[in-house]
């Protein structure tokens, strides 16, 4: 397996680099999903996409900040999940800016 790695930034204009690091941990998210040990996996990967999609037009600040902090939470969970071949293929994520204290 080779190395995976995302590096992404919480700096939320959505300029051409922020929507590409939104849709690199899109794809990491669902590929992590993939390896849910669950028979509504199919289901949370639907979610998953509607999700991002209900997403995609958000411009406050702090409403992007929380959605970044939940699917970086995500997206860290799912990968207690992935094969044991695949865990040494850390996606590594480096946010610059806050995304603490939002509610």
């Amino acid at each position: 397996a080779t190395a995976r790695s995302c590096t992404c930034s919480s700096d939320f204009t959505m300029s051409s680099q922020g929507a590409q690091s939104v849709l690199q941990i899109y794809r990491h998210i669902l590929k992590a999903a993939k390896y849910f040990p669950s028979r509504k996996r199919d289901r949370i990967i639907a979610e998953i996409k509607a999700e991002f999609r209900a997403n995609k037009n958000l411009t406050d600040p702090k409403k992007l900040a929380h959605s970044w902090a939940v699917a970086e939470r995500g997206l860290s969970d799912l990968q207690a999940y992935l094969p044991q071949g695949q865990q040494g293929d850390n996606i590594s994520l480096t946010l610059k800016g806050a995304t603490t204290g939002v509610e």
